[in-house]
């Protein structure tokens, strides 16, 4: 696995990226109240020039040559079929375009109107919730990089995925309720996707990347209602973000289509995970791998490239046999059944024992983790406010540094804080998941 950290992260900062993200915070910490002199970072916000980003399509996200015939054949526009019904065409929440609609409202002057309707407590407590054990810059970064950093517009970004997470999917409540919620809350077609394993988290890419392993075979749309599948979907996404370890940020996705007709396709899971990587989850996905294909499949794809954002089609790759996959997957990492070595059953779900959850209970322990944690915050909080202020370019150096090491000590605290703030997932119990 590849420990090389990319660049556009808090520890390969260009000097102009850096004052991007000297911006960012610079707008966090006023609406939180923080008193900060940032008056001279924010002046050069309105006649900043485009930097070049790194999340444009590239050598490592473009499919290679070879064994890109399946690729370049369904890439091929077309049109959707005058028989589809204008909602599978086009949706309300489907992509980037719809997510930056929204985000345009909040331009750099009404950066606090965009938060009107969240107490500045209720922002702050749901920012540094968002971390698992990933560094506070780099969860920043992932919006300046997704907005080609600028900064206005990751500003949007950010605060229509705070309004998000707060008022419509709380994917912190699915992530802490885990499968045991599903259960307790009887909701059938929640425990359905998560008995059947349709997706499951399982091994690394050649970069050091979780890959969730996603059968569509097994779905059938009448299996669970709405929000069933988007409790599913998001509970997917967070517990491989509890895979992550820095410097990896972003997990692949393989789509093994081996058994899949028209009966299991469903357009609707399919918009809302698009809307999902590209709106709130913002370079998240190393790779997205389609995997033998069917004949069915063309006229599918033809409907759902149109809803992709050029980034994200760029990291989708077609691929038709192992040796496909092992150009990217380790053979260790590719299950038995698709030419692979991995030998887990994946049709193996067992609920984890309510046993496992021992420590949710204990509220002293919890507690005491949490006022550790708070200190840490601060201590973050006030060498940002000083790294902002700072006036040559060797002490930002210095107080970056003082940063990522806050950052470790953060990143070593979630990890304590885990068993009492989460419930165990199978990950846990079979020991794939180490926090």
């Amino acid at each position: 696995m590849s420990a090389q950290i990319p660049p556009g992260r808090v520890e390969t900062l260009s000097s102009d990226q850096e004052l991007r993200l000297k911006q960012v915070w610079s707008h966090f910490l006023k609406h939180w109240g923080v008193p900060v002199d940032s008056a001279k970072v924010l002046a050069q916000e309105n006649n900043q020039k485009p930097l070049s980003t790194t999340n444009t399509a590239t050598s490592e996200n473009k499919p290679k040559k070879g064994g890109s015939k399946l690729f370049g054949r369904f890439r091929k526009s077309a049109p959707a079929p005058k028989s589809e019904p204008l909602h599978k065409r086009t949706s309300s929440v489907t992509s980037q375009r719809s997510a930056e609609s929204i985000e345009s409202a909040y331009p750099h002057s009404l950066i606090h109107e965009s938060l009107k309707n969240l107490k500045p407590e209720e922002v702050r407590e749901n920012f540094w919730d968002m971390l698992r054990t990933d560094y506070p810059d780099n969860l920043l970064l992932r919006f300046l990089r997704a907005r080609k950093w600028d900064t206005d517009k990751a500003m949007g970004m950010i605060a229509h995925t705070l309004h998000w997470r707060l008022k419509d999917a709380q994917p912190d409540d699915v992530i802490r309720g885990g499968e045991q919620a599903a259960y307790k809350n009887h909701e059938e077609g929640y425990v359905k996707n998560i008995e059947l394993s349709k997706a499951t988290i399982r091994g690394y890419d050649k970069k050091g990347r979780p890959i969730v392993l996603v059968r569509p075979k097994l779905h059938h749309a009448s299996d669970q209602n709405e929000e069933e599948m988007k409790k599913y979907c998001l509970l997917i996404i967070e517990q491989a973000r509890m895979f992550i370890r820095e410097p990896v940020d972003c997990a692949t996705i393989l789509f093994d289509l081996t058994g899949f007709s028209l009966s299991n396709m469903d357009y609707s899971p399919v918009q809302y995970l698009i809307t999902c990587f590209e709106a709130h989850y913002p370079e998240c996905l190393g790779h997205l791998f389609i995997h033998k294909a069917p004949w069915v499949f063309p006229p599918i794809w033809n409907i759902i490239k149109n809803w992709l954002d050029p980034v994200v089609a760029s990291k989708i790759i077609f691929t038709k046999n192992i040796n496909d996959l092992s150009e990217h997957i380790p053979k260790e990492h590719i299950p038995e059944y698709l030419g692979g070595e991995d030998t887990y059953d994946f049709d193996s779900y067992q609920r984890p024992d309510e046993a496992c959850d021992a420590k949710l209970s204990d509220g002293e322990t919890r507690e005491k983790i949490l006022a550790e944690r708070k200190e840490i915050i601060q201590r973050f909080i006030d060498v940002t406010v000083k790294w902002i202020e700072c006036s040559s370019a060797t002490e930002s150096k210095q107080l970056l540094e003082e940063k990522i090491a806050i950052s470790k000590e953060l990143s070593k605290n979630y990890s304590q804080l885990d068993p009492y703030i989460r419930s165990r997932s199978v990950y846990d119990v079979n020991g794939t998941l180490k926090v």
